[in-house]
């Protein structure tokens, strides 16, 4: 792909708009790079997870409040389980 920035095409870019020798610096602008990708890419995961499961719990509770059916109160359960399991309370 030829549209595709990589870290390593990006940190080669900063080392030629700063003028300094790529073969000293890219290695560690990249690992910068994927370091801060890592750790952006786990915090929109977290997010994803958090506002798909509100949006599951919310349409439970309107199901609920009009009387569910045991399914609809099943997969509250089931929501309530996976947001106690795998997203991070935010306080």
């Amino acid at each position: 792909m030829r549209g595709m920035i990589t870290p390593e095409r990006l940190a080669e870019r900063v080392c030629r708009t700063l003028d300094v020798p790529a073969k000293d610096n890219a290695e560690g602008i990249t690992e910068m790079l994927r370091t801060a990708l890592t750790e952006t890419r786990d915090r929109a995961i977290g997010a994803s997870k958090t506002a798909c499961l509100e949006i599951a719990e919310d349409e439970a509770e309107r199901s609920r409040s009009v009387g569910s059916t045991a399914a609809q109160q099943t997969a509250l359960t089931i929501a309530a389980r996976i947001r106690k399991r795998y997203v991070e309370v935010r306080s």
